[in-house]
C-alpha cells in the first residue's frame, strides 16, 4: 500500500487521470483506508476548481493593438539610445 507521502506525491498525477492502472488502484486502497489523505484530495480538487473559475481567460490583442504596441517599443528603444 502506499504511504501518505507517496499519496501527496501522486495527488495531482491521480486527479488529472495519469496515473497508471495498477498505482490508481494503490492509491484508491489507500484512500478507502486513510481519511487524512481523503481529505487532501478533496482539499486539491477545491482549489483546482475554485482557481479555474477565477482565472479570466487571457485575451489576444487585435493585429492592429499588437502593431500600435510594436511601434510604440521600437520608438521607445531609439529614445533611449539618444
Amino acid at each position: 500500500m502506499l504511504s501518505c507521502r507517496e499519496i501527496t506525491e501522486l495527488a495531482t498525477a491521480y486527479a488529472e487521470g495519469a496515473l497508471p492502472f495498477r498505482d490508481r488502484v494503490r492509491f484508491l486502497m489507500h484512500l478507502s483506508m486513510c481519511s487524512n489523505c481523503r481529505r487532501y484530495v478533496k482539499q486539491l480538487r477545491l482549489t483546482v476548481d475554485a482557481v479555474g473559475r477565477v482565472a479570466q481567460p487571457v485575451l489576444k490583442p487585435t493585429p492592429e493593438a499588437t502593431e500600435a504596441l510594436l511601434r510604440t517599443f521600437r520608438n521607445w528603444k531609439k529614445d533611449s539610445n539618444a
